[in-house]
């Protein structure tokens, strides 16, 4: 089975909003065994989407749009689809009433734009949206499934995991049976984690595969399988061996973040953690307190950007800051000192170093940042050389801090 995934918006066409939805979709439809076969952007112009509609359905099962699905003059997917499928405008009153409850719950008023957003196409399927007002639609055409969803990416999550999904399970029949199993490591290249189980996939059957999934600072293994018979056992057994031989680079598997395994793992040997940021700006402790129930290990920042703030928060010497600066190994191992002094925390991380763009020196260039972490009485220090983008210095930064955690409360006892 194939898919096309149609993205609406000239806010995507002239980069002004970076398509995410595509890539969650494409995950999500790889999980049911479905195959992307093409992504396409397009701009808020009826002939477009139309055109679009016309070239896909020859050569896709399900069709997926997203955006153009709002109250204003610009969204006007619906209006598109109508005029494709030879359909009308009806009013859903379904549609309305949950909308008209969303709105009265905030205290806003119900403008005559809502009320036009609530009429539909006739041969539509409504799927209610939980979380906005703009419903989703499903199509059958041909055998065909054409769902247009909201551009909004938590919106279009919503609407498909909780309203078409269901729906496509019980239509599509298929005798095939898909597993996906997902270790997720941190710490090392995919490459160099190819290499160290090259003997273990040659041995994999042939109904199953791996994928290497790289991200900033991490990589995913993804081992799927498409079979006549339930194999997840045989599946799980391969997860496991690979987990085995990768050792303490796999921090997790399937929907674990590196966040939360550091902090389940902190939580078991009752262990706090504090963090002193400068180039990261509060970005490990960002990903620290989107874990619930992180107040339990995490106890703070100090994000000491400056060097009055650094001398003054973090106890670090004026001489060190002078003579060193404040991209330099001794600056970082005072920071922490004066982190673990001030809070009390069990083990800390202290982060400086040179995001850019600026800011660089030939002996200091952009992309140097220097981490120290641990306890009062063991303290391990990093460079790292990282390259000349701001935003994948402090990312790859914040992922490379987590994992150090990580990996020196394994070597506790």
């Amino acid at each position: 089975m194939k898919a096309t995934i149609i993205t609406i918006g000239d806010e995507i066409l002239i980069g002004q909003v970076i398509d995410t939805n595509s890539a969650w979709l494409g995950e999500q439809l790889s999980l049911l065994g479905v195959k992307v076969h093409q992504i396409v952007s397009i701009s808020d112009k009826e002939e477009d989407i139309k055109r679009a509609l016309q070239q896909q359905m020859s050569v896709s099962d399900i069709i997926i749009l997203t955006g153009g699905l709002g109250p204003t003059n610009d969204d006007i997917t619906k209006k598109a689809l109508v005029e494709y499928f030879g359909s009308e405008m009806v009013f859903d009153n379904n549609t309305f009433s949950r909308i008209k409850k969303y709105f009265n719950s905030r205290g806003i008023p119900v403008l005559q734009a809502h009320k036009e957003q609530c009429n539909m196409p006739a041969n539509a399927e409504i799927l209610d949206n939980n979380l906005g007002t703009a419903p989703g639609m499903l199509f059958s055409q041909e055998g065909k499934m054409i769902l247009s969803m909201p551009g909004v990416p938590y919106e279009m999550k919503w609407i498909f995991a909780n309203r078409f999904l269901p729906i496509y399970v019980k239509r599509v029949s298929n005798d095939k049976y898909i597993y996906h199993r997902t270790i997720k490591t941190a710490g090392k290249g995919e490459t160099t984690i190819e290499e160290n189980i090259g003997d273990i996939l040659e041995i994999l059957p042939s109904y199953m595969s791996i994928a290497y999934l790289p991200s900033t600072g991490s990589v995913r293994l993804r081992i799927s399988s498409i079979s006549d018979q339930d194999v997840s056992e045989e599946v799980d057994k391969y997860a496991d061996i690979i987990r085995e031989r990768l050792g303490r680079i796999v921090y997790g598997m399937d929907d674990d973040t590196i966040e939360s395994a550091l902090l389940q793992l902190y939580r078991e040997k009752n262990l706090t953690i504090g963090t002193a940021e400068s180039c990261t700006g509060g970005l490990v402790a960002h990903k620290l307190t989107s874990v619930p129930g992180s107040s339990q290990v995490y106890q703070g920042s100090i994000v000491s950007y400056s060097y009055g703030l650094k001398e003054k928060l973090l106890q670090v010497s004026h001489d060190t800051l002078i003579k060193e600066g404040a991209v330099s190994e001794n600056t970082v191992i005072e920071m922490l000192k004066g982190l673990l002094d001030t809070s009390s925390v069990d083990v800390g991380i202290a982060i400086s170093g040179i995001a850019g763009p600026g800011g660089g020196t030939p002996e200091k260039p952009v992309g140097t940042i220097w981490m120290a972490w641990g306890s009062k009485d063991n303290i391990r220090t990093k460079l790292l050389n990282l390259s000349k983008n701001r935003k994948l210095n402090i990312e790859y930064t914040s992922v490379a801090a987590l994992n150090a955690l990580r990996l020196y409360a394994l070597e506790q006892c």
